[in-house]
């Protein structure tokens, strides 16, 4: 179910017509998986390269995105050679100085797009949602599909808006820099800006929305522990 509140500006879904499957293969799409932070709230430590499972967190974000992406980015701003040995994805840094946040990460990958892929899509994940489903960047992908007047779907559940979970049309990253400069770094007050939508996680898909904002809530997850991988 999509919902068109705050901060969306979306047009009704009424007049949208749904693409079929062979006009969506003809649109690129890229996976972007956001690791830029600076950890405050995890005592300094890189989220994307804590261990779950076995594996680095990032690991999990991008196995998602994979499947529906035709390339892979990580944006990070520290230890960028061990992401890069994960062999999963090219690692960006913000062109920007400071840790000015996921807004931030997404122009970094502008001047990527425009020298390599061309891609009309974007889908982001955060790196700390290790129990996300794959049916949840799927579905987005899916609904931004259908809604052509929609630049931006993101999700939503019962308890919050996520923001970092989204899929986006690439041309609206354009806008960025200028949001950036003006030092509004707030994803919702740029999404608001721009053509989007919520679309609401329940049930079982919603219980994958619990990140690791804090060290305690390692603890607090089954499967979860707070070792940094080895890379």
């Amino acid at each position: 179910m999509v919902s068109d509140d705050y901060p969306t500006q979306s047009l009704s879904r009424d007049k949208i017509s749904p693409r079929g499957k062979d006009q969506r293969d003809n649109f690129g799409t890229v996976g972007l998986v956001l690791c830029g932070g600076a950890g405050r709230r995890m005592a300094g430590r890189d989220k994307g390269l804590m261990d779950i499972h076995g594996r680095p967190s990032v690991a999990w974000a991008l196995a998602l995105l994979q499947p529906l992406s035709d390339s892979c980015f990580i944006s990070a701003n520290r230890n960028q050679k061990r992401y890069a040995q994960l062999g999963m994805g090219e690692v960006i840094g913000d062109l920007r100085p400071g840790f000015q946040g996921p807004l931030a990460g997404l122009e970094a990958i502008v001047p990527a797009l425009e020298a390599t892929s061309g891609a009309e899509r974007l889908l982001l994940l955060p790196c700390d949602l290790p129990m996300l489903s794959a049916d949840v960047p799927r579905r987005l992908l899916e609904e931004l599909d259908a809604r052509l007047d929609t630049d931006i779907i993101y999700a939503r559940t019962d308890s919050q808006s996520h923001y970092l979970c989204a899929a986006l049309r690439t041309r609206v990253l354009g806008t960025l820099g200028e949001q950036l400069d003006q030092g509004n770094r707030a994803v919702h007050r740029w999404y608001a800006q721009c053509s989007s939508a919520a679309l609401e996680f329940s049930g079982e898909l919603a219980k994958g929305f619990v990140n690791m904002n804090r060290a305690e809530d390692l603890g607090l997850q089954p499967g979860l522990s707070a070792k940094d991988s080895e890379v």
